[in-house]
């Protein structure tokens, strides 16, 4: 009984390590929890139908970016505001994306 216990604890380290290694390998930069994000900026109340996609991903990507390199979240407002998005819902999507950064 003790054999099959130690085997499946080996084959379930050698599972987890094929996920975890290629990612710790690789460095992967952590990226904001999009499924999070989407959901946040579902909660933003009226989004105009004439409004850009809030939900785009290089959008998303953007603003990470941006406030990694050091841009003050009411700068990547007006940056987003830029792109077409009303004052109110550009300040959501920052807030969105910041709350979601890990």
């Amino acid at each position: 009984m003790r054999f099959i216990y130690v085997i499946c604890v080996a084959v379930g380290t050698a599972v987890a390590a094929l996920f975890v290694v290629p990612v710790v390998l690789t460095g992967a930069p952590a990226h904001a929890d999009y499924s999070g994000y989407s959901l946040c900026v579902g909660k933003i109340a009226e989004i105009p139908m004439q409004a850009h996609d809030p939900y785009n991903l290089q959008l998303v990507g953007e603003i990470e970016q941006d406030l990694n390199s050091g841009v003050r979240p009411a700068e990547e407002t007006q940056k987003v505001t830029q792109k077409g998005f009303d004052t109110r819902v550009a300040s959501g999507i920052v807030q969105c994306v910041v709350q979601e950064h890990p």
